[in-house]
């Protein structure tokens, strides 16, 4: 059985302390990489976003295909969904659904940490011009 194959088939457990890390575009902090194809995963990407204090705004972009979720650990975020601010703060949720315009900002006076769950994962990302 090949790697790739195991991977697939294998439960797995992810200590973010340890877990791969990736720039956010804009240079607004970084992601938290936990659940993804990358340790096999085929229909959920569950990652935690650290936005950083007086960072630039999020880019505006929809994912054609996925579902998307962003959970406020700390800070207060605008999630700007189809045109629409919404802010968020730590306990809250909120719902995009596929093929939706919208974007993620900090506007706290901390670092923000939010958990962005997509499913399903990498299903038509795409750049689109600000719909603020």
């Amino acid at each position: 059985m090949s790697e790739e194959a195991r991977n697939r088939k294998s439960a797995k457990v992810v200590d973010p302390a340890t877990a791969p890390r990736g720039e956010l575009r804009r240079d607004r902090g970084y992601t938290v990489e936990l659940v993804n194809p990358g340790i096999g995963a085929t229909q959920i990407d569950l990652h935690v976003n650290v936005l950083t204090r007086g960072g630039a705004e999020g880019p505006s972009h929809l994912h054609r295909t996925s579902e998307n979720v962003y959970y406020v650990l700390e800070g207060k975020v605008r999630v700007r969904i189809d045109g629409v601010d919404h802010e968020l703060t730590a306990g809250m949720a909120g719902f995009v659904p596929p093929g939706v315009p919208h974007s993620v900002t900090n506007i706290g006076d901390q670092d923000a940490k939010i958990v962005e769950i997509y499913s399903p994962p990498d299903a038509g990302y795409e750049m689109v011009e600000d719909e603020g």
